[in-house]
């Protein structure tokens, strides 16, 4: 039951050239209660970052499409070398009963001290953007998620289940748009929005199922060597 309140989150895709951010407002309570699009916001530079690090302390929750920080790595043996987090996406044998639904993902985070192939250099990026954000919001829950793998588990799990077509496609984009139909008041035009800024809509999905609880699945590993990364996805 709804008690009220107003829940406001916000989600990011990360790019080198770009920020696509879309901020929801919504209820808290009931399951069946649906955000709606409140902002959407594109930073191509220091102006607009600056305006992006304001929005984001507005709300409380932000969840963002990019790894934080480089690990040691996942410790468990047999596994390619990957954060916890990404282990779980993309592994059978990982100390957890089953790999999470949603990966594997294609791009693994380079651990501490290994060589950081040029086309990762975004993550690099990435990473001094979680920084900056978690130093001046400090009272926002950031959190790490990814897109891809929660439109992975939306097409699995809708009846009849959807093959979704390439994500560089527009049918591909046209597909994910259409999947968010039951979880947010749907803003006009979404599949002109290309794929950036539907992932960052995903993403504040995310966030707006953590902050009411209920609704998501988070990657990694509770044993006492992990690295303590984690990806949250949506169901």
């Amino acid at each position: 039951m709804n008690d009220g309140r107003v829940i406001r989150v916000g989600g990011i895709d990360f790019g080198t050239r770009a920020v696509h951010a879309v901020f929801l407002s919504g209820p808290a309570g009931a399951p069946t209660d649906i955000p709606i699009v409140e902002h959407v916001h594109l930073a191509l530079g220091e102006a607009e970052l600056a305006e992006l690090v304001d929005l984001c302390a507005e709300v409380s929750h932000v969840g963002i499409d990019a790894p934080d920080r480089q690990t040691g790595g996942c410790p468990l043996p047999g596994v390619r070398p990957a954060r916890c987090a990404e282990v779980a996406l993309a592994a059978t044998n990982h100390g957890l009963e089953e790999r999470i639904l949603g990966g594997p993902l294609s791009m693994l985070t380079p651990s501490q001290g290994a060589p950081f192939p040029v086309r990762l250099a975004w993550m690099k990026a990435g990473f001094d953007l979680w920084d900056l954000l978690r130093s001046k919001c400090p009272s926002v829950e950031f959190f790490e998620t990814w897109p891809s793998g929660s439109f992975t588990r939306l097409a699995r799990l809708a009846r009849p289940p959807v093959a979704l077509a390439a994500r560089s496609t527009a049918t591909g984009v046209a597909e994910r748009a259409a999947l968010l139909d039951p979880l947010v008041h749907r803003p006009p035009f979404l599949a002109m929005w290309g794929l950036d800024g539907i992932d960052a809509l995903v993403a504040a999905l995310a966030a707006y199922r953590v902050a009411v609880g209920h609704g998501f699945v988070v990657a990694g590993h509770s044993h006492r060597a992990s690295d303590g990364s984690s990806i949250t996805l949506i169901t």
